[in-house]
């Protein structure tokens, strides 16, 4: 049994408990006239989820993170619907972590299902997915494991079916966040670097589902200026309209992960997925993630106002939920970052009536900061 004072100590180093009709009603799937205003994807507001792919974990594995550290467990206790469910109910961004397994097979057998395997109210696990080569979706490597889709790419399936099925939605961001590394727990197992080989692979998997005309890229925006960022502030996000239908892709990793991203590609030439900018004034500068809005207000509002796409976090860690409080929800709509991430989507009754959603139950709306009361309704889409 893999020791408890390790697991906490795991826990609380790995970051993975993270840390009016258009003002603010109109439903932008409902859509919006613009006239004489074109808004763009940088115009839009909308709401997703964090750790889009998660699973709750099974008791008896909860019951060891939990012995070992309760407010590490209870950082971990939240989970999540299938991927096209949620993008049903009317979330637009998704964050999904990623794992590079180029052989296949490295994750299949994790410490806590292995060893709690047999207890009451345990959750067989089925390895099989996990064989195949191709890069794997989960939390934390042995620890928190449960996923609707362990495959990257039957994430991505999931999503380009219902996207394929719905073909007038507001643009989905897909977040892609990259784990590395070991974990210091005895018999765990390391995940692998993101080496140029692994980015080639994670861009030619995202190829191999999506088509080119499902995606809005680096080079779709940069269209012939000189730098991301430059096209960025001349107002190059495409427009509603042109953007109906269609996915873009940023990594949210750190600076390491985005210099080898960048490597041979200073301003994302030929990439599929935009980087969390190292800074505002970077030639690859078109998205950045700014997770706490209550300290980073005025810096997303800034960005926001110069033409950056942003996404920042409603709640983390389950605190917010409960106790409902409000204050970072708030923060975050109020902040005009355009994609909103939350595990709350639906409230957890049995600790509050704290969610995270835009009135009215809209998919996407006006920007407060961008555009303000600038839109008028058109009719349903479904109504067409």
């Amino acid at each position: 049994m893999t020791p408890l004072f390790l697991l906490a100590f795991f826990l609380a180093a790995a970051g993975g408990l993270d840390d009016s009709e258009c003002q603010g009603q109109i439903n932008l799937e409902a859509l919006c006239a613009v006239d004489p205003i074109d808004l763009t994807l940088a115009d839009l507001q909308a709401v997703g989820t964090h750790n889009s792919y998660k699973i709750a974990i099974p008791a008896p594995e909860f019951a060891v993170i939990a012995t070992s550290d309760p407010n590490a467990a209870a950082g971990l206790d939240y989970s999540h619907a299938p991927i096209a469910e949620q993008l049903e109910t009317g979330m637009r961004q998704l964050e999904l972590d990623l794992f590079f397994d180029p052989e296949g097979g490295r994750f299949a057998d994790p410490l806590l299902p292995r060893t709690t395997s047999g207890a009451e109210g345990a959750r067989e696990f089925n390895s099989s997915p996990l064989q195949a080569p191709g890069f794997k979706v989960f939390h934390i490597q042995d620890i928190d494991v449960w996923t609707h889709c362990p495959q990257f790419i039957t994430c991505l399936e999931a999503v380009e079916m219902w996207s394929d099925a719905n073909p007038d939605h507001v643009p989905l961001l897909i977040l892609l966040n990259l784990k590395t590394g070991s974990i210091p727990v005895p018999g765990s197992t390391a995940a692998l670097d993101f080496t140029s080989e692994a980015f080639a692979a994670l861009d030619a998997e995202i190829r191999s589902v999506l088509a080119p005309d499902d995606m809005i890229t680096p080079d779709d925006v940069r269209a012939g200026r000189a730098t991301l960022r430059e096209a960025v502030l001349d107002g190059g996000w495409p427009s509603l309209d042109e953007a109906r239908g269609k996915i873009l892709f940023a990594l949210d990793t750190g600076a390491e992960n985005v210099s080898t991203y960048l490597d041979g590609a200073p301003t994302l030439e030929g990439r599929v997925a935009f980087v969390n900018s190292l800074s505002e004034d970077a030639d690859h500068a078109a998205y950045f993630t700014m997770n706490d809005p209550l300290a980073q207000g005025d810096r997303i509002r800034e960005a926001v106002t110069a033409g950056f796409l942003v996404r920042t976090r409603a709640d983390a860690n389950t605190i917010e939920a409960r106790t409902n409080d409000v204050a970072r929800r708030e923060a975050a709509f109020a902040s005009g970052a355009q994609y909103i991430s939350t595990d709350y989507p639906e409230p957890r009754l049995e600790w509050s009536d704290y969610t995270v959603g835009l009135p009215g139950d809209a998919t996407a709306r006006c920007n407060p900061v961008r555009r303000g009361a600038t839109c008028e309704p058109l009719q349903n889409e479904a109504a067409q």
